[in-house]
């Protein structure tokens, strides 16, 4: 790695490549990250990162128990209080009021840095800057984060397959051997699904790609990822790796279980496609159910959509996304969300449409950028004007909620409500106006081991306010209800959910 310089922007030094350098020059000092409104300081030393600061309301202390259920919501109002009184801080009423053990009180602060530093990874832009003389105060208590591990915590959680895969580049088809013993490598990383694997293969005897087959699992990227970056991977014949087309990123996997999302990534590019599931193993996604040989109704009107528009790919940007030329701002928006979600590789996959993913992609690419066009008012202007030009940024935000409640209404299918708040919430951060990540917000809020209905009845009466015709909303909102002690309202609502939809249920 190069000397970082004392400052830049993210999108030119990601994150983890910070995280990195500043642990190999052993980095003691101020590390500022920013974006937008939201500003956070890492404070280091001897190369590790002891201490965050963030002026994120969601970041303190309290609220960081309180989302992961070990506070109820109760007792944190217990310490709010107890904070305006004593004017203290959190840790001190959390120890004070017999809430947290000493052990219990570091756990959570620890927690609390590396939430701090992770949420970061998932900015799509950001500037960052280095001070080496802001020193962490002598007596401040040194919750030491192992840099390595938590690049690999926040690719795995925030970087898509498709970036790490890129980022790794031409070395996927170059045999690769580890630079040190199994041991050393595994003691340097977190032990995660298909990380044995992927290790057990870096014996020169393979391409860095067909380790990572073996590791079989998204845990062997960003294990890769940080060994590359690291510099404890070697790639002793690079004048050897083939130069056919089976060595390219997409190619090179094809047969994994990696499970590559859409992501819209540039006006007229479209995505990789997602590999099929290895031979003997589920698909991911069931085919729709009907009868024998036969499609339902709903692959039948996506399979027409697909097919006559990815026929007809030079419609106008208005065509594409089925709307009036003056749709206004709102319409135009929910007619890229819905496109967003019919066509995304679940939805396929859903409705049996597999051989459609190449031509849904396509025309999703041309379906975004229309939505760049016509969402930035300048831009609409120009291209009624016969031309054309526009930014992206709202497009990656709504494939990224997109992607985000897809992997929480898995979890909320489990029954694993507390870790699908952690991916519905963001997802109602960036598109509110969304019913049904309202709606699975509110469910999981209010399911999850510590029950949160307060909350859970905002967001769910939210989402009925946006659909009227969401009997599911309609039905867990009744549900919520009844336990708030509102049998009249509630009954109300499970009326109208069984009216809208006499099979009607929370699921």
């Amino acid at each position: 790695m190069k000397s970082l310089p004392a400052s830049g922007k993210l999108s030119e030094t990601p994150l983890p490549v910070l995280l990195l350098e500043l642990s190999r020059t052993r980095f003691t000092g101020a590390l500022s990250l920013s974006r937008d409104r939201t500003t956070k300081r890492v404070l280091w030393r001897d190369g590790a990162p002891i201490l965050a600061e963030s002026n994120l309301a969601s970041e303190t202390l309290g609220v960081t128990l309180l989302d992961s259920g070990k506070l109820s919501r109760e007792d944190y109002s217990k310490v709010v209080g107890y904070v305006q009184l004593k004017s203290c801080k959190e840790g001190k009423a959390l120890l004070d009021l017999k809430l947290l053990e000493p052990k219990e009180l570091f756990l959570a602060l620890k927690e609390q840095l590396r939430r701090r530093i992770l949420e970061c990874f998932g900015w799509p832009d950001g500037a960052w800057s280095l001070d080496p003389k802001q020193v962490p105060p002598s007596d401040a208590q040194a919750f030491r984060l192992d840099p390595r591990v938590l690049a690999q915590d926040g690719i795995e959680s925030h970087w898509s397959p498709e970036r790490v895969l890129g980022s790794l580049g031409e070395r996927l088809g170059r045999t690769v051997r580890a630079s040190e013993s199994r041991e050393l490598l595994a003691g340097r990383l977190r032990a995660g699904s298909g990380v044995p694997k992927f290790l057990d293969a870096l014996d020169g005897t393979c391409t860095l790609g067909e380790a990572l087959r073996r590791g079989g699992a998204p845990g062997a990227l960003s294990a890769a990822w940080v060994l590359d970056a690291s510099g404890l991977l070697s790639y002793p014949d690079p004048g050897a790796q083939d130069d056919s087309p089976q060595n390219d990123v997409a190619a090179g996997l094809e047969d994994s279980d990696f499970d590559i999302e859409v992501l819209v990534s540039g006006a007229g590019a479209s995505s990789p496609e997602r590999p099929a599931a290895p031979k003997g193993m589920p698909s991911r996604s069931p085919a729709v159910a009907g009868a024998a040989g036969q499609e339902s109704a709903d692959a039948a009107v996506l399979r027409k959509e697909v097919t006559e528009k990815h026929a007809r790919l030079d419609l106008d940007h208005y065509a594409l996304l089925g709307i009036p030329r003056e749709a206004t701002p709102a319409d135009i928006k929910r007619a890229y969300f819905s496109a967003a979600k019919r066509l995304h590789p679940d939805a396929l996959s859903r409705n049996g449409l597999e051989a459609l993913r190449k031509p849904a992609n396509e025309l999703f690419a041309r379906i975004a950028k229309a939505y760049s066009v016509l969402s930035d008012p300048k831009a609409r202007r120009d291209y009624d004007a016969d031309a054309s030009g526009a930014e992206e940024g709202e497009a990656e935000r709504i494939a990224q909620a997109e992607t985000l409640y897809r992997k929480g209404e898995v979890l909320v299918r489990k029954g694993a409500f507390q870790e699908a708040v952690k991916f519905l919430a963001p997802a109602v951060e960036l598109w509110a106006e969304d019913a049904e990540y309202r709606s699975a917000l509110g469910w999981a809020l209010y399911k999850k081991g510590k029950s949160e209905p307060q909350p859970a009845r905002e967001h769910l009466s939210k989402a009925v306010k946006l659909d009227p015709k969401n009997a599911v909303a309609h039905y867990r909102l009744g549900v919520v209800l009844r336990s708030l002690g509102e049998p009249e309202a509630a009954q109300k609502e499970l009326a109208l959910a069984k009216q809208l939809d006499p099979k009607s249920k929370a699921g």
